[in-house]
């Protein structure tokens, strides 16, 4: 092929100026307000500007006019690039004029990210105020799962400019509240205004949702403006103010609640107690108590009486207890349990002893209550007369005693007497389990120890279940002590159905699997292996993917493209860390790709999690659109912490010092016919940092799961026994 001379050069030249613009694509930059890094410049100086635009913007306008909705991604994200007024210009053509473009929440998504650092133009913030107000839904084309991200990115985009109007239009939606409200809302918290009198402008009243956010927003500057409240306007208006002023903290409240209190009005009573709780007063808990005896006010009683616990509460929650619908009654035992003290000990044994369906509950209550009196319940509970009788009860005693020992070093003394007598129950047996569990928890026996040997064809499952949640409060020694028998148990034939890689776990293998928390590579299984399992969609395919994006290579890596994209976040999560140790570095192009339009938060911070690890320049694009746009403040904060070189490395194993919490789950069928379905019945739980942990129930379908960090927790049961598991 010949080239004409001269020619060459200048198509070079354009070549390499649009791999440029596609590289640079669409990261927030900093508004006038908000001066930012030297990192955060992004787009091409002023010389530069017009010939990259004259380059770049007709080649964006023939992608965006493609039938591909990728190459019209490619367009937008290379306006973004270019940022010149001739760019947003098309830009805001292309996603404002009923396209295909404005029909896709992908390519309104790629251009409210785009458009971010040109927030404060009028046409620009127009655009931004309608996604924040329809967001993903049906006003421009059916709804999306990427609404609720498009919401939120366009209210960080409004609230980063610090500008009157945009603040304006942020406060116009938490007056009409909706989810357009809470996206306002979050983005406001997310980036208070320098100045309020810029968020409340000329308003002569404030309306009562405002008058709430600013309670939210914790900013002292308010009080100013909601102290007169407390005496003008209507009722409403005031115990709006009085509300707002109690969550800051401010005392001006305080007589107008007393007044409300010694003359009570209808509908106004519930108010008058949240103000007094929120500002100690002495008065509340008999106003808390008085609440949970109104058949109307007993849940926001509740409510009250889980935010400012009080000895002097449990009588009232005592008699609320069987008056609450049945799903709030372990609440109202926990708040029991919470407010503490000689009573509420009482309360909590008489309810393991006389109320079987609130056992657990209170159990647990009294495992994680200090004091002596809730010590000596759990004592009772281990080795009362009733315990000696009653199996059942006494199981439960061991476990609160455990859990005692793991949340408050504080078990009853002759608990460790009584779980190693329990070891010598018959195999297979629950009160074997609860021995198991205990004796490894609590650093009375290792692991293997206390499982007493196990090989395929002969296994005592319901320990090595045991075993391995108990492992889990030891650390990383006593998680990668299970290693062997993990790989063991996991390889084909070996505890699993006949067959090769694609041969379903036993259960026993699933317990082991939280080995795989102390060997982030998978140790000794095979790469195969390790894709079956990370493929089949059980309890281990969490961790199995993470191990096995840790060993990326050309072979493997056609799967974790499709894991990564696949219907399940939990597993999405995990290839997201497991890339943050990939050996390739073109894994990091997968993290970015996938972080583009991904619409669970949880999925997002692995996602930074796994970037954070990376070393190559491609990621801060990423980690900076996601510090300054991703709605999610958990998010936000991951990015902001890996910019700063202080980012957590994703792949620790977990640490028993950091990881105190303990979850107790009791596994109830809703027949009662089938109730062997709870037995030894295999889970995921996921932690609230993220991690998945495979477990399986003791055989009576209780799951005791130690080292797991503050927050909430969320468990999957497997929709049925693993094949192989019969009997423990």
């Amino acid at each position: 092929m010949r080239f004409l001379p001269g020619t060459h050069r200048a198509l070079g030249l354009a070549a390499a100026l649009a791999v440029a613009a596609v590289a640079g694509a669409a990261v927030a930059q900093p508004v006038a307000r908000s001066p930012r890094p030297a990192e955060d410049s992004g787009r091409a100086e002023a010389g530069a500007a017009p010939l990259r635009g004259s380059l770049g913007v007709p080649v964006a306008e023939r992608l965006l006019a493609s039938s591909d909705p990728e190459a019209r991604l490619r367009g937008i994200e290379r306006l973004g690039a270019i940022g010149t007024e001739e760019a947003v210009t098309a830009l805001l053509a292309a996603v404002d004029q009923g396209g295909p473009a404005a029909r896709d929440p992908r390519a309104r998504l790629a251009a409210a990210r785009a458009l971010a650092p040109h927030a404060q133009r009028d046409s620009v913030r127009q655009l931004l105020s309608r996604e924040l107000s329809e967001g993903g839904g049906p006003a421009r084309g059916a709804a999306s799962p990427l609404g609720e991200v498009l919401r939120g990115t366009a209210a960080l985009a409004l609230a980063r400019t610090g500008e009157r109007r945009a603040l304006g239009a942020l406060v116009n939606a938490i007056v009409q509240g909706g989810a357009a409200g809470e996206a306002a809302a979050l983005a406001l918290k997310a980036y208070p205004p320098e100045s309020l009198q810029l968020l409340l402008g000329s308003r002569k009243r404030l309306e009562p949702a405002l008058v709430s956010f600013l309670g939210e927003l914790g900013d002292l500057r308010a009080i100013a403006a909601l102290r007169p409240m407390l005496e003008g306007g209507d009722r409403a208006a005031q115990v709006a103010a009085a509300r707002a002023l109690a969550r800051l903290g401010d005392e001006a409240a305080l007589a107008k609640a007393r007044a409300w209190l010694s003359k009570p009005e209808p509908g106004l009573f519930e108010a008058t107690v949240e103000i007094l709780v929120h500002l100690g007063a002495p008065e509340a808990p008999d106003a808390v108590a008085s609440l949970l005896g109104s058949e109307l006010g007993r849940l926001e009683g509740l409510r009250l009486a889980e935010l400012a616990p009080a000895e002097r509460l449990v009588p009232a929650l005592a008699r609320a207890l069987p008056l609450l619908p049945e799903d709030a009654r372990p609440r109202a035992v926990a708040a029991i349990g919470r407010a503490g003290g000689a009573e509420a000990a009482r309360q909590l044994r008489r309810l393991t002893l006389e109320r079987p369906e609130l056992a657990t509950a209170a159990a647990f209550a009294l495992a994680t209550m200090p004091g002596a009196e809730a010590r000596a319940a759990v004592a009772e509970l281990v080795d009362g007369p009733r315990a000696a009788k009653d199996a059942e009860l006494r199981r439960l005693g061991l476990r609160a005693g455990v859990v005692r020992g793991l949340a408050l070093r504080d078990a009853p003394g002759s608990l460790e007497g009584r779980l190693l007598a329990a070891l010598a129950a018959p195999k297979g047996s629950s009160d074997r389990a609860v021995g198991v569990f205990g004796a490894v928890a609590l650093g009375l026996r290792d692991p293997l120890e206390a499982v007493g040997g196990c090989a395929p064809a002969s296994c005592d499952r319901a320990a090595v279940h045991a075993a391995a949640r108990g492992a889990l409060a030891r650390g990383e020694r006593a998680l990668a002590a299970l290693a062997p028998l993990f790989a063991e148990l996991a390889a084909p034939g070996g505890g699993a159905a006949p067959g090769g890689d694609d041969a379903a776990p036993d259960a026993a293998a699933v317990s082991a699997g939280v080995a795989l928390l102390a060997e982030p590579r998978g140790g000794a299984v095979a790469t195969s292996r390790l894709a079956a399992l990370a493929e089949a969609g059980g309890p281990l395919s969490p961790l199995a993917a993470r191990a096995l994006a840790a060993r990326d290579d050309e072979v493997v890596r056609g799967r974790l493209k499709r894991l990564l994209e696949g219907s399940d976040p939990v597993v999405r999560a995990h290839v997201a860390l497991g890339l943050g140790s990939d050996p390739l570095p073109d894994s990091v192009s997968l993290l970015a790709r996938a972080y583009r339009f991904e619409d669970d938060p949880a999925v997002r911070r692995a996602i930074v999690r796994g970037l954070s690890r990376r070393t190559e320049v491609q990621r801060r694009r990423v980690l900076l659109a996601a510090r300054d746009l991703d709605p999610d403040e958990g998010v936000r904060a991951l990015a902001r912490a890996a910019l700063s070189g202080a980012g957590g490395p994703a792949l620790d194993p977990p640490r028993a010092a950091l990881a105190t919490g303990v979850v107790w789950i009791a596994i109830v069928p809703n027949d009662q016919g089938a109730a062997a379905s709870a037995s030894s019945r295999p889970a995921r739980l996921v932690r609230p940092d993220g991690l998945a942990v495979p477990v399986v129930a003791d055989p009576d379908g209780v799951l005791l799961v130690p080292a797991v960090p503050p927050g909430v927790s969320s468990v999957l049961l497997a929709p049925a026994a693993p094949p192989g598991d019969a009997g423990s």
